[in-house]
């Protein structure tokens, strides 16, 4: 990472230009994952009707309103935290660029920020990192047939968590989170109309009680 910030800093002679290049790159690089997860979104929302039939059906059993639905998952190959796998593929490049730039002074200043090195002092990347954060989170987790509090925890808790740390860690890496966020929704928006799932509209599951 040091290497190619540093051969991306010598093109561009700016290193915010160079980290925003770089992030580009890295997205582009997991962009057949993020398409897996759309396709998967798309089969999530096929079967929001069939989760609501199986919610009405048990309702008040929680066991066995879960267990029907991850069948309902198994059969159809959907997988319910697919939201979340692009944000984990990126752990690996994050923890490598803040490696990076923990052995960087970055010269000069980027836009309003005096240093790249130190946090922003104005509080606009935090509030960036933790608005794309929840945009993000919002736009790429199914609000129908998931559990609340998974939505509770993806929705709310982790931009919280991503703005206290953009406060508290260099600006350097919070340009990295907010542009790959900022990409995302982008690619997000363009994909969402192109890609259909495959297989057709699911039919109905089976959600007969089991009886003793």
């Amino acid at each position: 990472m040091m290497g190619i910030i540093t051969d991306l800093y010598q093109l561009t002679h700016s290193y915010g230009v160079a980290i925003i290049l770089l992030t580009i790159a890295i997205r582009l690089i997991i962009m057949p994952i993020y398409q897996r997860q759309m396709i998967s979104m798309k089969k999530m929302a096929q079967l929001a009707p069939r989760i609501k039939e199986i919610q009405k059906k048990y309702k008040g059993d929680t066991q066995r309103i879960n267990q029907a639905q991850m069948d309902l998952y198994r059969e159809y190959k959907v997988n319910p935290l697919a939201g979340c796998l692009p944000m984990l593929i990126q752990l690996p490049f994050l923890w490598a660029i803040y490696a990076a730039i923990r052995e960087f002074h970055f010269a000069g200043s980027f836009l309003w920020l005096p240093s790249l090195s130190v946090a922003d002092p104005y509080f606009i990347l935090p509030v960036l990192a933790a608005a794309t954060t929840f945009w993000q989170t919002r736009i790429a987790t199914p609000q129908t047939g998931t559990d609340k509090s998974q939505q509770m925890i993806m929705s709310i808790l982790m931009p919280v968590f991503v703005g206290y740390w953009a406060w508290k860690f260099p600006a350097a890496l919070s340009i990295y989170w907010v542009v790959s966020n900022f990409f995302a929704i982008a690619q997000q928006y363009l994909m969402v109309g192109s890609l259909a799932a495959p297989g057709g509209p699911p039919a109905a599951p089976k959600v007969e009680a089991k009886t003793r």
